[in-house]
């Protein structure tokens, strides 16, 4: 943190606090996919409806951040940063401890979107309070340890994975097991709140709207906001880098354990420890580096060269993947590392570079259409992505990411050094 140049009446201690929120934050985008299956089959649910019941329920969550990452932006412009990150918590917080309460389908639906809620209201507070914290000499290295925070976190769900049977050996039911994951996984949902509120700036460092400026007011100045050509950018790598991070979560297990059950005769088990764990590895290795490395390139290049610079090595990466007739050979944990690396680099720059461009007044609201893009991204990376991987091959969920990597990439060269830093970011 030595590094970092801080906005006007941000402390060390401030920024410190918003990591350990981040750190939470990113624990909870994946611990429900984790948690969810042992609680569907505990509920007495069919296995062949498990599946369909899983994606209606990731749908609805894709649904409902599409829907309110931009209202939440624009409430955190009106009403601060941490009274919004607070209220994530506890909402994501209150899910996690009602969800194995469920006694049917419906409650599971309601649950989960309580939980989206709260969801929406972390991830929009997520990017938005470091594009506040930080001046923009240091906004790329801001955004490249919360990248590698946030990749950290991402470890938090295969501890959830392994509670149950913690609990079930220490004598309790497994109905009683899952009950306490969930308890606990809620328990970090209000950590998180008292960390935020206690730690967080007491407000804004960016001036508020005018009193007369309305909800609706703000809103429609964060859609307009996409006109500047820095803001379109952002916007577009958003979409691309979140369906990056969207296409390798989901598909990339799929295929070594398809590969391992039917090319190498390995058990589910052995798959997981012989394949997915190390592939996992290597992912998550080139972003721990990926995140850092692209937040000091974005600061000492332009964050909208960074963001070009990072689609074109997407693009590349991605598209390789066709090359792939074995997913479990030596060299391709060497793509995988590089994968690791653009999928978070292009994320991090397209943070980078929204926070640069955003008007200090609607920087919520702006970073909320943000949030938005990329939950697109994640709704077609899965359901598209799905479609494809079953009609033409494992590799075609990557292969088409890559090449819409490599449209952005190609917008990203016409349009980068028509983007100019904003008075606002350039006196900060």
């Amino acid at each position: 943190m030595v590094l970092l140049n801080f906005a006007p009446g941000i402390r060390r201690r401030h920024f410190a606090a918003y990591l350990v929120a981040v750190l939470i934050s990113s624990g909870y985008a994946g611990s429900i996919a984790v948690m969810q299956p042992g609680l569907l089959h505990l509920m007495g649910i069919p296995a062949e409806e498990q599946g369909s019941l899983t994606g209606m329920l990731a749908a609805t969550q894709e649904v409902i951040l599409i829907a309110l990452l931009g209202f939440v932006g624009a409430v955190s412009d009106k009403v601060g940063r941490k009274a919004v990150y607070v209220f994530g918590f506890l909402a994501t917080s209150l899910g996690f401890y009602l969800y194995p309460r469920s006694d049917s389908i419906l409650e599971l639906f309601a649950y989960r979107s309580i939980i989206a809620v709260g969801t929406a209201a972390m991830l929009g507070m997520m990017v938005t309070v470091v594009a506040d914290y930080c001046t923009n000499d240091t906004r790329g290295k801001a955004n490249g340890l919360q990248g590698f925070v946030a990749t950290i976190g991402a470890a938090i769900p295969m501890v959830f994975a392994f509670l149950p049977r913690v609990f079930v050996a220490s004598g309790q039911a497994e109905i009683q097991a899952q009950y306490s994951t969930f308890a606990v996984a809620a328990a970090l949902g209000v950590i998180g709140a008292i960390v935020a509120f206690a730690g967080l700036a007491p407000g804004s460092t960016q001036p508020a709207p005018t009193g007369r400026d309305s909800l609706m007011r703000v809103l429609v100045d964060g859609m307009h906001a996409a006109k500047d050509r820095g803001v379109a950018l952002s916007y577009g790598a958003a979409f691309i880098s979140r369906g990056d991070l969207a296409v390798t979560g989901a598909f990339l297990n799929l295929w070594l354990i398809q590969y391992g059950a039917t090319q190498l005769g390995l058990s589910l088990s052995e798959s997981m420890a012989q394949l997915i764990g190390p592939a996992i590895g290597a992912v998550l290795l080139g972003a721990l580096a990926g995140s850092l490395v692209m937040g000091f390139v974005a600061d000492r290049i332009t964050k909208a060269a960074a963001v070009t610079v990072a689609s074109g090595l997407a693009a590349l990466v991605y598209m390789s993947m066709f090359l792939v007739d074995d997913p479990s050979a030596g060299w391709v944990k060497g793509l995988l590392f590089v994968m690791g690396v653009a999928e978070i680099g292009a994320f991090v720059s397209s943070q980078a570079l929204v926070g640069q461009q955003a008007e200090p007044h609607h920087r919520g609201t702006v970073i909320g259409f943000f949030g938005v893009a990329g939950a697109v991204g994640i709704l077609v990376a899965t359901t598209g992505g799905g479609v494809v991987f079953d009609a033409i091959g494992p590799s075609a969920p990557f292969v088409i990411f890559g090449a819409l990597n490599l449209v952005v990439f190609l917008w990203g060269l016409v349009v980068y050094r028509s983007i100019r830093i904003p008075d606002w970011a350039a006196a900060s």
